[in-house]
């Protein structure tokens, strides 16, 4: 199957995303990275679920699956934006024991507990959207 390139118009001319592939039956295949980052667009204060779809040739209604998929920490977040660096303490009692104890993050008034097996990723996900506010 042939990939495609899209340029920036008016930009430097640089190759900035590959266009969606297709199936035979004419259904569009989007990269991990694209759905990345349409979701974390659509997660931005004041950004509404429509517009960041329109802009990404989407539905509404995909977008909003690919936010379900990220919520449920089956598709990673992607920004091209500096990362901001979330500070993360690790108690000495939690790890002193040899049982993995359930994950707690508490930024400001906000405190997630997260089950045993939540992933690494998951969890600087859920800590970055919180250091955010959004």
């Amino acid at each position: 199957m042939e990939v495609l390139s899209a340029e920036v118009e008016g930009g430097s001319g640089h190759i900035v995303e590959k266009l969606p592939r297709r199936t035979r039956s004419g259904s569009r295949i989007w990269s991990k990275a694209v759905k990345g980052r349409a979701v974390f667009e659509s997660m931005k204060p004041g950004a509404r679920v429509c517009d960041v779809a329109q802009r990404y040739g989407v539905s509404a209604q995909q977008l909003t699956m690919w936010r379900k998929l990220a919520r449920s920490g089956r598709l990673a977040l992607v920004t091209d934006e500096a990362t901001d660096f979330v500070p993360i303490e690790v108690s000495e009692t939690a790890s002193r024991k040899t049982e993995a104890a359930p994950v707690e993050i508490s930024i400001g008034k906000v405190t997630i507990r997260l089950d045993r097996d939540a992933t690494a990723t998951r969890i600087a996900e859920i800590a970055t959207v919180l250091e955010r506010g959004a």
